[in-house]
């Protein structure tokens, strides 16, 4: 009972991010991939697992966290904060940063639901 309130909220959130991108330039990459997550974690508070797309979903999140790390790095070599902090184009840093940490929270409940899927087949 506790899995499926937790994937519920994660659920609602996770849509909620894919909504707020829709204004965003990268709209499409960034609803997509927070859509992505909200379904996954939707299909998992009603015991629907779909490894086929969970396990290259995390492996896709993962890479494009990685390909991130490098604007993380500059940003820490900053003394810029990556609230209230406009991105230039001589700051690309604080954008990349901030998607970073928006893949790695999505990661995470990626790998939640994973965590589930494979607790349940064990539990069978």
């Amino acid at each position: 009972m506790l899995y499926k309130v937790i994937n519920i909220l994660l659920t609602l959130l996770f849509a909620l991010f894919a909504y707020f991108q829709l204004n965003d330039p990268d709209a499409f990459t960034w609803a997509f991939l927070y859509g992505f997550v909200a379904v996954m974690t939707g299909m998992a508070a009603f015991n629907r697992y779909n490894l086929a797309f969970l396990i290259p979903g995390i492996a896709i999140f993962t890479l494009y966290f990685f390909y991130l790390t490098p604007g993380i790095l500059d940003w820490i070599a900053s003394d810029d904060n990556l609230v209230g902090v406009e991105m230039t184009d001589d700051k690309p840093y604080i954008e990349n940063t901030r998607e970073a940490f928006g893949l790695l929270m999505a990661l995470v409940a990626l790998l939640f639901v994973l965590a589930q899927q494979m607790w349940s087949h064990k539990l069978k």
